[in-house]
């Protein structure tokens, strides 16, 4: 076998973050190839010039791959396809590791889980390595050394702690299964930035009993447009007046102006009216890329629905995932359900600290300002300011928040491996952060997204298959294992240790 290993490079197709991230990246690769020489092989960047930045171009790059070993290096947030696709033309016999950048500046990590989801979902397998410091060659150089000689690294496995199922627990599930049963799902626009999240019609029927409704972007649009501006400014006001902050200014191209937060509310209320006219349960909308290279994001918008005090309320959440991600929008409806109505959040694997067990989750929008301190009566602790420009052309804010609501949470995803549904699941606990230490953590993370900080009792970042994991307050595992049963579905929990353990 020869011992020339290729490696590549994926990433946006905006070419501002392409452009961002490609100084950072450089180094980074050039660390690896130095731990690549070190293990005794030789290093071939398929597309040293610059990231593939599309389907097309991927599958370009990969026809030149002809090694038996293939490391896709994520360097930030990169659209699942762009790997999923071109792998899926690599020999049988080529051994393929995903490594993502750990440093929090840019999501590598999300993009490499993402990628990992999909391939998992179409029967590909695939190893998986994190690295932070890329300086430091003895912290991933024998991950690296393992996967080339032996064509896998996995990580150590961990004993899960047992989870009875009482009766109880089935019988709350044997609810939640016929709840669900008869619903209706509306999905705005097809699936986000080439992401392997979308649940086909057949299975949404299948797996839960629940009708899948798609709607094209375009009509929410012009649905929006047509909602009346004092309308949606006594929306905007509504929650100024309820305690949420909006950091508003002149400039579109640097900050949040009350033009977009105008617009936001009418999409809010386009976003009601398809819930009346047809009927939905709960929704998700695509948002991204499409949408805001047009119009301010959704991501408030989605946030606000998530919450029970909002305009003109019937008191009730609305489960409202961004991204298009059909099976984060389910798993919320699920956990809802659960918790008896309460607010579920939508969030990103974003980074985590091994050293302290700490998972911080951060995504750009669906978080619903509750969370901010876990008040139905206020949304004090909640702001919207600009998000960043490099990923939103058009503006708009979210609903930004640090958690500072204690306690234990529960996390779930519906997940595919081998085009097989399953359902896995843990719990965490809630870091709650001081002023300082949320300022200093957000140097480099997005100070402008809602930041969750958990202390999980699993490492899941070894085995999720996706980059988006639902959280609710309280301890719902046992349900969530019964429902699985329930479902005939296989269920996996990963926590080793339980959330009064972490506690104590």
């Amino acid at each position: 076998m020869s011992k020339t290993v290729d490696i590549y490079l994926p990433l946006d197709a905006r070419p501002i973050c392409n452009q961002t991230v490609w100084p950072v990246a450089e180094k980074q690769i050039s660390h690896l190839c130095e731990v690549i020489r070190d293990a005794g092989w030789e290093p071939n960047v398929l597309n040293p010039e610059g990231f593939a930045s599309s389907v097309y171009e991927g599958m370009q790059t990969i026809e030149k791959s002809s090694a038996e070993r293939l490391i896709v290096f994520f360097a930030g947030w990169t659209y699942p396809d762009f790997v999923v696709s071109p792998l899926w033309q690599t020999p049988e016999n080529c051994k393929k590791l995903l490594l993502g950048s750990l440093i929090p500046d840019f999501p590598g990590a999300v993009g490499l889980m993402a990628a990992a989801a999909g391939c998992s979902q179409v029967g590909m397998e695939t190893s998986r390595c994190f690295v932070e410091d890329f300086e430091q060659h003895d912290a991933y150089s024998e991950a690296v050394s393992t996967f080339l000689e032996t064509g896998r690294y996995d990580y150590p496995e961990q004993k899960s702690v047992e989870i009875p199922v009482s009766q109880e627990s089935r019988e709350k599930a044997k609810l939640v299964r016929e709840q669900l049963s008869g619903m209706i799902y509306g999905a705005v626009g097809p699936r986000s930035m080439e992401m392997w999240n979308k649940i086909s019609d057949a299975d949404f029927l299948q797996y839960f009993g629940i009708a899948r409704l798609g709607f094209d972007g375009l009509r929410l649009a012009k649905m929006a447009e047509k909602i009346d501006d004092a309308k949606a400014e006594k929306a905007m006001q509504f929650l100024m007046d309820k305690g949420m902050e909006f950091k508003l200014g002149s400039d579109p191209d640097k900050v949040l102006t009350k033009d977009m937060v105008i617009f936001q509310m009418k999409v809010y209320y386009a976003l009601l009216e398809l819930k009346e006219e047809f009927g939905l349960d709960f929704i998700g909308v695509q948002d991204q890329l499409d949408w805001i290279q047009h119009y301010p994001a959704t991501d408030l918008t989605l946030g606000i629905l998530n919450n029970k005090l909002r305009p003109d309320s019937d008191g009730n959440t609305f489960v409202s995932a961004t991204e298009a991600d059909d099976g984060a929008a389910v798993t919320m409806q699920v956990l809802k359900l659960l918790s008896g109505g309460e607010p579920v959040g939508f969030n990103d694997l974003r980074y985590w600290d091994s050293k302290e067990g700490l998972y911080w989750f951060v995504n750009s929008g669906a978080l619903a300002p509750y969370f901010a301190h876990g008040s139905h009566e206020s949304l004090e602790g909640a702001w919207s300011e600009r998000q960043t420009p490099m990923y939103f052309k058009a503006g708009g804010g979210t609903c930004s928040a640090a958690v500072k609501k204690p306690g234990v949470a529960t996390w779930a995803r519906f997940s595919y491996r081998n085009n097989k549904m399953y359902l896995c699941a843990g719990r965490g606990v809630t870091d709650v952060p001081t002023e300082e230490q949320w300022l200093k953590r957000t140097e480099r993370c997005n100070r402008d997204w809602p930041q969750w900080y958990l202390r999980l009792c699993s490492k899941i970042e070894q085995n999720l298959n996706s980059n988006h994991p639902m959280v609710v307050f309280g301890d719902y595992l046992a349900d969530l294992k019964a429902l699985a049963e329930q479902m005939d579905i296989p269920f996996e929990c990963y926590d080793y240790c339980t959330p009064s353990e972490i506690k104590s």
